[in-house]
């Protein structure tokens, strides 16, 4: 006997359409991966304070999000076009924003960055970045290859989902060690306007990861309601 679950996936197997949305997604995420390794070579030329090279890269950030941010309009259009059950239209609407928030948070990393004098952090704060910014480079790989087995292998996007999630747990880890940083450093040259936004280029550095488990909980979801 075929249960209601599986005539659904069977259904998302046969429509095109789905499947068009979910290549949608997976390129989203490419972008937004590319937009976060970039953010990553931004705080490179930053500390060794290449601040041509910083404007350009954050030039390339923000083309890669308002790249993502076109493709998700079109993946809504798309969506709009199709008669399918509400709760698949909404669930595949909250995988579209979850993902179009990560790259909105990696442009906004970059923002900030392009406004503080980071070359005049210590070290060790340089260092934290780069190693939070990297880790944010392989929970978007890691969600892109989640978003990917969705529909042909849902055990393997749960076993990604919670790939992701520990990425995400690492990053937090990260993410404290440079707000000590922040708590016990001498940051002679950087105002208190400057140490705030600093403080704010840490948090979206995190919150690019806190989005990026925000989805897999999503794919989480679908994979668990379509079986």
């Amino acid at each position: 006997m075929v249960t209601l679950g599986r005539r659904r996936l069977l259904r998302w197997f046969a429509d095109k359409r789905m499947e068009t949305v979910l290549n949608m997604v997976e390129e989203h995420l490419e972008l937004t991966r590319r937009a976060v390794e970039e953010l990553y070579r931004m705080v490179e030329a930053a500390s060794e304070g290449r601040l041509r090279e910083k404007e350009k890269l954050y030039r390339e950030v923000s083309e890669m999000e308002m790249k993502a941010d076109r493709l998700r309009r079109e993946m809504v259009e798309e969506l709009t076009k199709r008669d399918i059950y509400p709760s698949e239209r909404e669930d595949l609407m909250e995988l579209v924003r979850a993902v179009d928030w990560v790259a909105d948070w990696a442009r906004e990393a970059g923002r900030i960055l392009s406004i503080i004098p980071f070359e005049k952090a210590p070290e060790e704060m340089k260092k934290a970045a780069q190693d939070m910014c990297k880790a944010d480079i392989n929970g978007v790989s890691v969600l892109s290859k989640c978003v990917k087995a969705l529909l042909r292998e849902p055990d393997k996007a749960l076993e990604l989902a919670n790939e992701v999630e520990m990425i995400e747990e690492d990053i937090d880890e990260l993410y404290s060690i440079a707000r000590r940083h922040l708590a016990s450093l001498s940051f002679e040259n950087f105002t208190p306007g400057s140490l705030i936004l600093l403080n704010m280029f840490l948090d979206a550095l995190e919150t690019i990861a806190d989005w990026c488990e925000n989805t897999a909980d999503i794919v989480r979801a679908i994979t668990v309601r379509l079986h």
